[in-house]
């Protein structure tokens, strides 16, 4: 798609790669407001948000081969659009009830972010020229091909596991990469769409199940175990774009995933709840624990760019470190949070 549509690799992490990857949190969303009924959809969306800031990029730090230097315009751009997002989401929530005009206006913001990112080219420009800043000749457009070496490197067990649905997803889903197929790419993508919704489903169903039987609260798995596992394609598609030296592409479409969960992954489940029950009054929420997490966000947000900043915007092994202890000590805080260990 992205390269149908000539976009700038931040802009393409930021937009289709983001949606993609970030699919699974809008269904765990969807599963939410819909089948399981409970704010699990907001907890793996916060959860979410944290990991794909500190373990994403982090584990971008640490797992590419060498030190990816990125670009401070993209990264400033998408860490703005995420504060913005996060204020978005503390206003609709704050009093407990998401009617459909609040759930309507989160969708609206994301639009208006899809049309700044269309702007993009002229945007990064101007703060170019304003900083004075010699741009770049041109965008390196030799990309390599992606090395399919997983399934040499896999264990048997793995291989027999995954067989079957590797079989079902080849016969559903066009593969794009190949020259018959390069025209049906938008088919390509909302297939692996509406299969990554089927996966979703079946996690969060299970996932509630046995919160229940392990009696943990439904936040606490959504932060935790689904918040990782819904994360687990922006990691890939992070990783996979950084080993290729798109730097600014892998963090695009870590943060980008966040502005994509918080508008449209909690947007457009309320406001299809709002449309498809008129007379319900609005979506209840838990609107207690919104200050503890609108200070986690926030704080996670202005500590990764401020890593980001010293560090003279290079990836190196420290900051994927830093980046991940982060990422403990969020979690170390809603578990002892959860079992009121601590009164705050």
């Amino acid at each position: 798609i992205s390269e149908a549509l000539p976009l700038s690799p931040d802009v393409a992490g930021a937009t289709f790669m983001a949606a993609g990857s970030s699919a699974p949190e809008l269904f765990t969303s969807l599963m939410g407001v819909f089948a399981v009924k409970n704010d699990v959809g907001i907890g793996t969306i916060v959860g979410s948000a944290v990991f794909n800031l500190c373990c994403i990029i982090g584990g971008t730090a640490l797992f590419t081969p060498f030190t990816l230097v990125i670009d401070w315009k993209p990264i400033t751009r998408d860490s703005f659009f995420y504060g913005l997002s996060i204020a978005a989401m503390i206003y609709v929530l704050k009093d407990g009830i998401v009617t459909l005009y609040e759930a309507t206006f989160l969708v609206i913001c994301y639009c208006l972010y899809v049309l700044v990112m269309y702007f993009n080219e002229s945007l990064m420009s101007c703060i170019s020229k304003a900083c004075n800043e010699v741009e770049k000749a041109g965008n390196e457009e030799d990309e390599k091909e992606e090395e399919e070496e997983e399934d040499e490197d896999d264990a048997p067990i793995a291989k027999a596991v995954a067989r079957p649905l590797n079989l079902i997803f080849e016969v559903t889903i066009p593969n794009c990469s190949l020259p018959h197929n390069k025209n049906k790419y938008l088919l390509t993508f909302f297939a692996s769409i509406i299969w990554i919704g089927v996966l979703s489903y079946f996690m969060v169903t299970w996932a509630s199940k046995l919160g229940c039987i392990w009696n943990i609260h439904p936040a606490i798995m959504g932060v935790t175990v689904l918040a990782a596992g819904t994360s687990v394609p922006d990691a890939i598609g992070s990783l996979l774009v950084a080993r290729d030296g798109q730097g600014d592409m892998a963090v695009s479409n870590a943060i980008g995933s966040n502005v994509f969960d918080i508008l449209l992954g909690l947007g457009l489940p309320w406001m299809l709840s709002g449309l498809i029950f008129p007379t319900s009054g609005g979506v209840p929420v838990d609107a207690e624990a919104l200050l503890p997490l609108s200070i986690i966000l926030i704080s996670t947000l202005g500590a990764v760019y401020l890593v980001a900043l010293v560090s003279g915007f290079r990836l190196t092994k420290c900051v994927g470190l830093i980046f991940f202890s982060f990422y403990f000590v969020f979690v170390a805080y809603d578990l002892l949070h959860e079992f009121d260990m601590i009164p705050f």
